[in-house]
């Protein structure tokens, strides 16, 4: 019986022998879309594995940028993206949205960030509590403001282990015919056995980075954007033990 691993390689192989294929989208997701696409993954937010047990990256081997390892809303307190939305962000320039705010913004554990100039935010890693949370300080004086929203550590872990506890990352080559973006994906990379303390050393590093992408609906209502965790492509191998080439 073929197993998981097995059956990704497989489909990895068949998918490089078509050689360059046309991007199935145009921005910066085009790569990771079209090679899902070619090996049958569906489109999706869910926090479990694409394929087979797997989670799936793709990257252009000639850039070097930040991916996504997980999304997840914070785990306390309840409604913390509407609290944060609601007293830290900003306006929309958009008149149909007259009135309602948007929070997008990136932050690291190792330094503090600049925010619409009135603001500075910064991860707070407490390793005592077990917690990471979004601290929010005065620009000024880097006084702390808010750090009453945030991440335990449990819910962190349980989410990254079962997002990337195998995964799957693809390199490929690129050019461009007819104002069209083409991909040959030639390498692959199995990653196995992740660890949640070389999690908590990178960001404390800060090597990983967390995107805060919160907006509103025109209704009002709250809009997660996808505000989560992410690393530059050459980092990411820095989260596992064991490493195979295929």
């Amino acid at each position: 019986m073929e197993s998981n691993k097995d059956f990704i390689i497989r489909k990895f192989h068949e998918v490089k022998k078509l050689g360059y294929v046309r991007s199935r989208r145009t921005n910066d997701t085009g790569i990771g879309k079209t090679f899902e696409d070619y090996i049958g993954v569906l489109e999706n937010n869910s926090d479990q594995p694409d394929l087979a047990g797997f989670e799936i990256k793709a990257h252009r081997e000639e850039t070097c940028s930040y991916i996504t390892l997980f999304t997840k809303s914070p785990s306390f307190p309840k409604g913390a993206n509407k609290y944060l939305n609601s007293k830290y962000g900003v306006p929309y320039d958009n008149p149909k949205k007259m009135g309602l705010n948007k929070l997008h913004t990136s932050l690291f554990a190792n330094n503090y960030n600049t925010f619409a100039g009135k603001l500075s935010f910064k991860l707070i890693n407490d390793r005592l509590q077990k917690t990471i949370k979004i601290g929010v300080y005065d620009i000024n004086n880097n006084n702390l403001l808010d750090d009453s929203v945030g991440y335990n550590y449990n819910v962190l872990e349980n989410t990254f282990k079962r997002k990337l506890n195998n995964l799957f990352y693809v390199s490929a080559k690129r050019k461009y015919e007819g104002g069209e973006e083409y991909f040959y994906f030639d390498k692959a990379e199995i990653y196995t056995e992740p660890s949640f303390d070389n999690f908590l050393d990178l960001l404390d590093q800060g090597l990983i980075m967390f995107d805060i992408r919160i907006g509103s609906y025109s209704n009002g209502r709250t809009h997660d954007h996808g505000s989560g965790f992410r690393i530059l492509q050459p980092n990411l191998r820095l989260l596992y033990t064991n490493k195979e080439c295929v």
